[in-house]
């Protein structure tokens, strides 16, 4: 797959509003961004979530990047009180792997939370980070490793940490322990550009509005630095509907097309946002969004474009480091499954040898 050209979908770009230092801020203007719809009556204001606690998506956060005297907006997942996950470039400032440098004057990262509607509620803060970490195998957006040819979007993952603690209502995420597979359904979520599959974009990224989507896993990119061989470490899907499968077309993955009102495609600002998928009658997150590619003869951001992220289970050592254990990681079903039977095991032996 990696001779697959995959496109920066603008993931770091330039915000069209600027967020204030204050709790309740809202960006200028009126612009509504985010994940792109299907076809009518499908619109991009059908997937913008309520932004309130009882929302399965308060702990997804938009994050504002500030350094030479320019603004770019990402999306990220809460996973501990004052931990964040997003990608590599949001925090990249020269597309070479440069960390951001938050004590240079105008330099700073701010998350913005959106589990409330109400201006001045603790749930829309405004928190500045004090700490961000880039994964030590990110060496800029497509850029392989030394001795490695192709167009690389792997280890694209960061860890921010915030300098308080997130809001109470919040929604704190875990990690699936498992490794994400083929055809999985995945629920997205972030604060990019907006659109729907017939005419591409059309909406901008907004940090107070948020969307969410679905879409199917069709296949992957392995690991980078054992020259593509290994664990999976970055997944694609296409955005299929309007006779577009572009995947399979090319004769590379054919999986299942969700309901028009479902399946979804990424846009520029859902960069480092979060990959779900439901179990234990919860949010999971799998993976992030990082990337997009659109096919020629196809608008960008319409049906028949092509994106995808970082797998996660490749980094869970990275991601309980950089986070301090902050980060809770689910074991998959089979395990607990296991680990149930063992105890069962455990109980009878035990059984047995308080018998008489």
């Amino acid at each position: 797959m990696r001779q697959l050209i995959a496109s920066r979908l603008l993931g770091m770009a330039v915000a069209m509003a600027a967020i204030s230092g204050t709790a309740q801020a809202v960006p200028n203007g009126t612009i509504t961004p985010l994940i792109t719809s299907g076809a009518l009556p499908d619109t991009p204001a059908a997937h913008v979530d309520p932004n309130n606690a009882a929302s399965p998506f308060s702990g997804v956060v938009s994050i504002n990047i500030r350094y030479d005297g320019l603004s770019y907006i990402c999306s990220g997942a809460l996973v501990g009180k004052r931990q964040v996950v997003s990608a590599g470039h949001c925090v990249d400032t020269n597309g070479k792997g440069s960390l951001i440098d938050l004590n240079k004057p105008g330099n700073d990262v701010r998350v913005v939370f959106n589990a409330s509607s109400t201006p001045g509620d603790p749930g829309r803060a405004v928190v500045t980070a004090t700490k961000v970490q880039m994964n030590p195998n990110y060496g800029g957006f497509g850029n392989c490793p030394a001795g490695v040819p192709g167009f690389c979007v792997n280890d694209d993952l960061a860890v921010i940490t915030l300098g308080q603690d997130a809001p109470a209502s919040a929604k704190v995420y875990k990690l699936a322990g498992q490794q994400l597979q083929a055809n999985t359904r995945i629920i997205m979520a972030g604060y990019g550009t907006s659109g729907d599959g017939i005419n591409g974009y059309t909406i901008s990224p907004d940090f107070r509005i948020k969307r969410t989507g679905q879409n199917v896993v069709d296949l992957f990119d392995a690991d980078d630095e054992q020259g593509f061989n290994g664990p999976n470490e970055v997944w694609y899907a296409d955005f299929d509907g309007n006779g577009h499968d572009s995947f399979c077309e090319w004769g590379l993955a054919c999986s299942a097309q969700l309901p028009n009102d479902r399946e979804s495609g990424i846009g520029g600002g859902d960069s480092g946002g979060p990959s779900f998928i439901e179990q234990y009658g919860e949010l999971m997150l799998i993976a992030t969004n990082t990337f997009g590619g659109t096919p020629d003869g196809i608008v960008a951001g319409a049906f028949g474009s092509y994106f995808g992220g970082i797998v996660l289970h490749s980094y869970l050592d990275y991601l309980v480091a950089a986070t301090g254990g902050a980060i809770q990681v689910v074991p998959e079903p089979a395990s607990m499954a296991v680990f149930a039977l063992g105890l069962l095991a455990l109980a009878c032996v035990r059984r047995r040898e308080r018998r008489p």
